[in-house]
């Protein structure tokens, strides 16, 4: 694959890797601001999730083969489905849940559609 191919695939994983930064680094805003007035979620929540996303975007951005790509775009999909999971088992954070799984949805979308170049 040219280094044009790879383009959209390391912009997607400099967008992931700056959403986990976020949440690892200021959780308690991140959290904050997914939950509006409804309750938080931990930091000790919050920190992890943002670590993954962190590590998953520099990977990414880093080596953007498509088995990695592939790999990330699942990984998102899983992180959206536990977060619905999550918003049915835990109302009091439904807002927060499906807000994870809503920006999980679209990153999963974003990272598949980075995959089009590599496949042209």
């Amino acid at each position: 694959m040219g280094s044009k191919a790879l383009a959209p695939a390391r912009i997607w994983g400099a967008a992931t890797a700056a959403v986990g930064a976020a949440a690892l680094l200021r959780p308690g805003p991140v959290a904050q601001a997914v939950s509006g007035r409804r309750s938080a979620p931990d930091a000790a929540v919050v920190r992890p999730l943002g670590g993954r996303q962190l590590l998953q975007g520099l990977v990414v951005l880093i080596r953007p083969t498509p088995a990695l790509v592939i790999g990330a775009v699942a990984v998102d999909v899983l992180h959206g489905v536990s977060m619905v999971a999550a918003a049915v088992i835990w109302p009091g954070y439904r807002r927060a849940a499906l807000t994870s799984a809503a920006v999980a949805s679209t990153s999963a979308v974003a990272g598949a559609l980075s995959l089009r170049g590599a496949h042209r």
